[in-house]
């Protein structure tokens, strides 16, 4: 599955978890979350015979392992992150050709069905689920987030990859290479995260430099007194 279909599963179940915890949601991470697994793809070019695709970063066991420091620390906020970021493997990827779903207990590959990603069943599939999840984006008015500055924002520059990488592999002869179909949704995901990341690097970029009070400078309570009664020479 590619990320359009990855960032509408990683929503909706985060979305659902989020309710029904009654948790905030904090858009910009959850769909970084949701394709986090895909980032195998740069790490093979460094180990190609460990981080294969679908490999270790899409096990369960591996993920889980990732998520209890933050479940123990942040508690059932945590969750709606996890659900997405299970989403991946066990819903995107599990359909598609399957994944190590256990590793490092067993390199076995586990899936059903075997749809082909570049296939017009998938296609669909990732169309539809992306005609359910923007709207409701926009219901909620999670997806506001994305349009003002947020330091989350930032976290989508690994979004914004996982859209670009396949785009730039139309007309190869590849797995990823991204079907025609699904352009229209890339571009619009594409210039969504753009503008974010732009409007969060420019509010850093103009924040004004704090500037501390006299008071503020002087913790001291008697160097504080002597500054507010003109008596500091």
């Amino acid at each position: 599955m590619f990320a359009i279909g990855h960032f509408a599963l990683g929503y909706l179940t985060g979305k659902t978890s989020s309710t029904l915890l009654k948790t905030k949601l904090n858009l910009p991470l959850l769909l970084t979350i949701s394709v986090i697994p895909d980032i195998d793809l740069i790490l093979q070019f460094a180990e190609p015979t460990l981080f294969m695709h679908r490999g270790p970063t899409h096990s369960i066991i591996a993920q889980t392992a990732i998520m209890i420091p933050f479940l123990i620390i942040y508690r059932k906020k945590t969750l709606p992150y996890y659900a997405a970021l299970l989403s991946h493997s066990l819903l995107g990827d599990f359909f598609t050709g399957g994944f190590e779903m256990f590793w490092p207990i067993s390199q076995g590959w586990f899936g059903t069905i075997g749809l082909d990603v570049m296939g017009i069943t998938n296609v669909t599939i990732e169309l539809i689920l992306f005609a359910i999840a923007l709207p409701l984006m926009f219901k909620t008015k999670d997806i506001q987030t994305l349009l003002k500055p947020n330091n989350h924002n930032l976290a989508l520059i690994i979004a914004f990859g996982a859209v670009l990488g396949p785009m730039l592999q139309i007309g190869q002869s590849t797995e990823m290479s991204l079907p025609t179909l699904l352009m229209i949704p890339s571009i619009f995901y594409l210039c969504l995260f753009a503008y974010s990341l732009l409007i969060e690097l420019n509010a850093k970029l103009n924040k004004p430099p704090k500037i501390l009070t006299l008071n503020q400078a002087t913790p001291n309570p008697k160097a504080e007194y002597l500054l507010t009664n003109n008596s500091l020479f």
